[in-house]
């Protein structure tokens, strides 16, 4: 039997062994990327409605969004009609840390339909969720 483990055709098994579960590990990693991927990528299907300050009293409003691992939670200041200021008071993202720049757009523009920001775009998305939560209250 100890022949066996050094001849030629062991070892060759062994290979072949290895590589099949080097392969079958590298394929699950790859599907399970991308699976993770296109679950993100529909927090794009929730839909954004444009907001409205008019009427609301001046104050500081509250909202928050999750999904999945993404979460925001902003206070907006509201004075004379007009957003004034956008503060990120929380905010858990996986490596869209670019997306707290779109509190800019949103305050410039007065509005929550401004653009993503690229390489940001689910994070831009739960912020944006987040302020449209704050001003529905």
């Amino acid at each position: 039997m100890s022949g066996f483990f050094r001849s030629m055709a062991f070892k060759k098994c062994m290979l072949i062994l290895i590589w099949g579960v080097t392969l079958f590990a590298v394929g699950f990693g790859i599907s399970f990327y991308r699976g993770v991927g296109k679950k993100y990528d529909l927090v794009q299907e929730v839909p954004i409605k444009e907001i409205s300050v008019e009427g609301l009293a001046d104050g500081t409003y509250t909202g928050e969004y999750t999904y999945e691992t993404l979460y925001a939670k902003v206070s907006v200041i509201v004075k004379g009609e007009e957003i004034k200021k956008i503060t990120l008071d929380q905010f858990e993202t996986e490596k869209g840390e670019d997306a707290v720049d779109i509190i800019n757009s949103i305050e410039e523009s007065q509005s929550v339909m401004v653009d993503d920001i690229s390489g940001a775009t689910d994070s831009s998305r739960v912020i944006k969720l987040a302020v449209m939560n704050a001003l529905e209250h």
